[in-house]
């Protein structure tokens, strides 16, 4: 329900906008796909792949982005025609069924309630979608597609889908290696740069008054966003585990023989000297197969709805009338 609502509301970032905006209106107006006799413009492909675009040509550099960009394409276009040939489909069936009809709309003024509540009122609701460039009206007719697409992929594929005890079980044992945690761990740091002192000296005394000041008990996490150069010291210093990955392994190893809650002696680096206090130590495990099985579950589930999407997709394809212009 959130993830919908959070459609509702946020739909068109300012970087899909200017994205949109170096096409012009000719192009963008142009009919590129008809399915059905309902037509696909290119407006609807740019606004469908902007944000793959952008991941990929910050991934990719201008080289591997020219490459990627047709079957980027490619694929925003074939998921356009598939969400046509599922409203198509789902109007046709669950709108002939009064009792469903009515579901749907209750569900759809209740997701609009929720929005609007979010925000706090039906003028704000309408103030912010006018400023990030959304038709209310329009975003309603879209979730409501949603909502049918919703109901016919359960009638047509969820209730199709069944993952045994049997098939989660084997799951495991051939893919126990996917299941073994490296240990890790969490930790706050203070820094103190070099080049925020007129010399050297200056900035050892200044990270030894600090650690003193740690040592009689004052709160790591606010002498890290007082006095730290940390980019994470605006959070008192703190690096989760998934984050401590990309910190310089040569200090992690430094202090990976601290106990939780301990303070680090002075660390000497090239920027400067280091503070450390782990927070946080996650021994390594292999996750035993009670622990495993709701997410085994769940990828068994994903593999699966792929798979049936895809077959009843083919089916009511074979009904339908699709002709590109591109």
């Amino acid at each position: 329900m959130k993830i919908l609502i959070l459609k509702l509301c946020l739909v068109f970032s300012v970087l899909q906008l200017f994205y949109l905006h170096q096409t012009n209106a000719d192009n963008l107006n142009a009919v590129r796909v008809i399915v059905n006799g309902e037509i696909i413009t290119e407006f609807d492909i740019r606004r469908q792949i902007t944000e793959a675009l952008q991941i990929a040509k910050e991934k990719y550099g201008d080289i591997g982005f020219q490459q990627k960009e047709r079957e980027i394409i490619s694929n925003g276009i074939d998921e356009l025609i598939d969400r046509k040939i599922l409203v198509q489909e789902a109007k046709k069936v669950v709108l002939a069924d009064p009792e469903k009809a009515a579901e749907i709309e209750k569900n759809l003024d209740a997701f609009v309630k929720g929005a609007v509540k979010e925000v706090g009122s039906l003028y704000k609701f309408y103030e912010l979608a006018h400023k990030q460039g959304i038709n209310p009206l329009k975003k309603r007719a879209e979730l409501k597609e949603d909502l049918l697409i919703e109901e016919i992929m359960r009638d047509n594929v969820y209730r199709k889908i069944i993952v045994t005890p049997k098939e989660i079980r084997r799951y495991y044992q051939e893919h126990t290696d996917e299941f073994s945690r490296e240990g890790s761990l969490s930790f706050r740091q203070i820094l103190l740069k070099f080049s925020g002192y007129k010399t050297k000296e200056d900035a050892k005394s200044a990270a030894e008054d600090i650690l003193n000041r740690l040592k009689n008990g004052e709160e790591f996490g606010g002498l890290a966003k007082e006095h730290s150069r940390d980019p994470h010291s605006d959070k008192g210093g703190l690096w989760e585990s998934d984050e401590v990955k990309n910190f310089r392994k040569d200090l992690v190893d430094k202090i990976s023989k601290l106990k939780e809650g301990e303070i680090s002696p002075i660390i000497d680096s090239s920027l400067g000297h280091h503070i450390f206090k782990i927070e946080e130590i996650i021994p390594a495990q292999t996750l035993t197969f009670q622990q495993a099985q709701n997410e085994i579950r769940n990828i068994l589930f994903r593999e699966e709805f792929v798979k049936k999407r895809k077959e009843y997709l083919e089916e009511l394809r074979k009904n339908v009338v699709i002709k590109r212009y591109y």
